[in-house]
């Protein structure tokens, strides 16, 4: 059963040209004409595995590291402090983001105290 899972497929000739047999090759096994050899049914298999993981695909793990397809690891250790991280991050995200708002509010009012003090001095020329 697990094999006829394995080769299902609604494109023959695209599987068949995949795997560098003639699609009648292809047929043969699929339809159980002939045996499937031990390879195809290995490389179904990995390849169905290879699906199963979704974005895991390409990970490993090496002793007490996590690697990424990209060279990139992670120790068991780091993983459990991911929360921290993230939690770090957003606090830097939301700091960076109050030091933002608190110098266009010290723009402001300076800008603000600087027009208010011209216009004392001129009343105050005014009403000398």
């Amino acid at each position: 059963m697990e094999l006829g899972v394995l080769m299902f497929t609604n494109d023959d000739a695209a599987t068949a040209k995949r795997l560098g047999v003639t699609v009648t090759e292809w047929q043969k096994w699929k339809y159980g004409d002939k045996p499937v050899p031990r390879w195809l049914w290995l490389l179904l298999r990995l390849e169905k595995e290879a699906e199963r993981r979704g974005p895991w695909r390409g990970f490993r793990a090496d002793g007490d590291r996590i690697i990424s397809p990209w060279g990139d690891s992670m120790r068991f250790d780091e993983w459990m402090q991911l929360q921290e991280y993230r939690r770090a991050s957003r606090l830097a995200t939301e700091q960076a983001e109050l030091i933002e708002r608190l110098m266009a509010e010290r723009d402001f009012y300076k800008e603000n105290c600087t027009r208010q003090a011209r216009f004392g001095l001129m009343l105050n020329r005014l009403f000398r």
